[in-house]
């Protein structure tokens, strides 16, 4: 009888080794026209109708009520635009036109009856305004990007939702998110990936970049979004949009998928907008602002009590403020080395705003990121963040305990995990910065005096300009190999300070931007400066296509 001899170790792992490389390649060739597609350069999307469809909402609003245009006007051409573009962009997972088209027909019977007649009327009655799909809508898909959620429908709108159609505007419809809203690019399962209208190869951002690509894409004038890490400021710089982060606590975020898992992250996570003019976006804080019911959220007393709002003009020849850069050099903590250097399209929009500034008569001092702690921002994001009582990241992915391991790797190369690859790259980073960190009191203390560091540099100046990320025009993907950047948006809100994206044209055919920040309650300052920048021509929105017309 012949020995049948076992195949050694070497050979079993020589074998294992041919089979990953085959499932590999299959992966690749199976994906190769899908990859092919999303990253071949396109031109920006050509755009073209009534001129008021590039209006403020402020403009609209006033024009509406004159009775120059009228709502229905104005609601149609958006509706007809939002068809036309999605079907190259893909952003728009929800919409109610007819529902909007009859509360314009009521919005100018209402002005038609008002119109002879004193007493007040909403402020921006008629106008259209987008959200965020992972706003609760009655009705709407509300699945935050997450297959376990497919089919599941809002019932009722947030505090925040509630206020904006009292003040008269009318939803047009919601945008593509990133799934579980954690991520810089609006890509799902449920829904699919999203585009940039300046150039279909490049990423809308995430998570509110559905929602911004279709404001950038004249698709309505302002939107809704949620920002716990960056996901207003980052589709604001990649579309070129204006956007703000309210200081942490001022808005309710009642009605969204935190509800769920959120703890104490209310005060990290915020509601707000992006808009293609910077006179819309104090008005729009000005209605969403302000603590929920405590009848209606058991977390009110984590809210901040409404800012005051001072009405005053900013005096640029008295402002002081400090310019971030890198200083360069070697890298003072492991960290660094993680983070992209400050690309010249950047450098350039920072330079832009700072010298204009400068010509005013505002002081100018730099700061470098480095004496900063850029390297620990990351981290206190993500501490304040878990100990603010929100769920594992896995548990808001499966929204249940019931969770899953490396396992779910070979799931997704195989084609069969209902999560994307960023999904699960947070959620394995998630134990593997708990495996290497100290404990969570160590690390809320080092939090805590990173906190302090920048406090501290605002007793130099009373506003901070930096870029809102150090990349501009990211393709799709790319921010796979750039997570840590995110840190630029993130440690705002962490520290709950305001943050103000400010778009400044383009730089080889993408947005670049900047972003305002300053000390908590301080919004209406950012946003005045962002307002000064704007009415000067230095900061600016570039409609899609328009230099190559």
């Amino acid at each position: 009888m012949l020995a049948v001899s076992k195949p050694s170790s070497r050979s079993l792992r020589k074998r294992l080794g041919q089979l990953g490389r085959l499932l590999l390649a299959l992966y690749l060739l199976r994906k190769l026209p899908t990859i092919l597609r999303r990253y071949w350069p396109t031109r920006p999307l050509k755009l073209s109708g009534p001129p008021f469809l590039q209006w403020s909402a402020v403009q609209l609003a006033r024009a509406i009520q004159s009775r120059e245009l009228t709502s229905s006007q104005v609601v149609e051409a958006y509706i007809q635009r939002l068809r036309e573009v999605d079907v190259h962009l893909h952003c728009l997972v929800a919409e109610r036109f007819d529902a909007a088209r009859e509360e314009a027909l009521a919005a100018d019977q209402r002005i038609a009856q008002k119109h002879d007649e004193r007493g007040a009327l909403p402020e921006f009655l008629g106008v259209p305004i987008l959200l965020k799909e992972a706003f609760e809508y009655p009705g709407f898909p509300y699945t935050n990007g997450l297959m376990c959620r497919k089919g599941r429908r809002g019932a009722r709108p947030g505090p925040a939702v509630r206020r904006i159609e009292a003040a008269g505007f009318v939803v047009l419809g919601t945008g593509n998110v990133s799934e579980a809203c954690m991520w810089m690019e609006s890509y799902n399962l449920v829904y699919g990936r999203s585009r940039n209208p300046h150039g279909l190869h490049l990423s809308p951002g995430g998570s509110s970049g559905g929602t911004a690509a279709l404001v950038a894409a004249l698709g309505a004038p302002v939107a809704l979004t949620a920002d716990i890490g960056g996901s207003t400021r980052i589709p604001a710089l990649l579309n070129g949009l204006f956007g703000h982060k309210p200081t942490g606590g001022i808005c309710p975020n009642l009605g969204t998928h935190l509800d769920e898992f959120h703890g104490a992250v209310c005060r990290i996570c915020q509601m707000g907008m992006v808009c293609r003019h910077a006179e819309d976006l104090l008005p729009l804080l000005k209605i969403m602002a302000g603590p929920p019911d405590p009848k209606e959220d058991p977390l009110a007393y984590e809210y901040r009590p409404c800012p005051v709002w001072h009405g005053k003009d900013v005096d640029l020849g008295s402002l002081t403020v400090g310019c971030l850069s890198f200083r360069g050099g070697w890298p003072t903590s492991a960290m660094e080395v993680l983070i992209s250097s400050i690309g010249k399209g950047q450098s350039l929009a920072v330079e832009r705003a700072v010298e204009w500034l400068r010509a005013q008569g505002a002081t100018i001092h730099p700061l470098y990121l480095e004496d900063l702690e850029v390297g620990q921002w990351f981290e206190s994001w993500s501490t304040r963040v878990q100990g603010a009582g929100t769920a594992r990241f896995r548990e808001v992915l499966c929204q249940s305990k019931r969770t899953f391991g490396l396992a779910e790797i070979l799931r997704y190369l195989m084609g069969l995990s209902p999560h994307t690859l960023p999904a699960l790259g947070l959620a394995f980073l998630e134990d593997a910065v708990e495996m290497i960190s100290p404990s969570m009191e160590k690390r809320l203390l080092q939090a805590q005096e990173v906190e302090q560091l920048l406090r501290q540099s605002f007793q130099r100046c009373q506003v901070l300009i930096m870029p809102t990320l150090p990349r501009h025009g990211l393709r799709h993907d790319e921010p796979l190999l750039r997570v840590f950047d995110s840190c630029f948006t993130s440690i705002w809100n962490a520290m709950e300070f305001p943050s103000t994206a400010v778009p400044l044209g383009l730089h080889a055919g993408a947005p670049v931007g900047v972003q305002i920040v300053s000390l908590p309650n301080n919004d209406e300052l950012t946003i005045s400066i962002a307002q000064k920048l704007h009415a000067a021509c230095v900061a600016r929105c570039e409609t899609p296509g328009a230099n190559e017309r």
